[in-house]
């Protein structure tokens, strides 16, 4: 009896190791890598629009996945722009001819601000990356 008791929790345990390996087998095949979310100039393959400039023909050319996250200033040399306006604080895109679009007015209380932080609104802010724009509005917003 505890022979037959011993195998069946043996089996048990057999079966169960085989299911949690197969399923790391399957998520390691299903994961991305990282070479899947690099854009093939990158990866150094060959391709027509490697070596041009990045115009608009080129651009539509190029073969971005329409899944993936995109940063809007990844294209031209663009940038962010923080200013003061009319005492409050905005965030401007400026695109590669210069022209600057509002995109939010943010929650920054311009009056609450040091006088430094005040000439730095009001000469305006440079941020080259949406990600450095994040880090920057959360250090004046809260």
């Amino acid at each position: 009896m505890f022979t037959t008791k011993k195998r069946k929790n043996y089996m048990t345990f057999i079966y169960s190791a085989i299911i949690v390996v197969l399923c790391l087998l399957i998520v390691a095949i299903a994961w991305p890598t990282k070479a899947d979310n690099v854009p093939a100039a990158q990866t150094g393959a060959a391709d027509s629009t490697q070596n041009k400039p990045d115009t608009e023909e080129n651009i539509k050319e190029k073969d971005y996945n329409p899944g993936e996250k995109s940063n809007i200033s990844d294209t031209f040399a663009t940038y962010y722009l923080v200013k003061s306006v009319d005492g409050k604080v905005k965030v401007f895109f400026v695109n590669e001819s210069g022209e600057p679009l509002e995109l939010e007015t943010t929650e920054i209380v311009y009056d609450l601000l040091s006088t430094a932080d005040q000439k730095l609104f009001d000469e305006g802010c440079k941020v080259e990356s949406q990600e450095e724009l994040a880090v920057l509005l959360q250090d004046f917003e809260s």
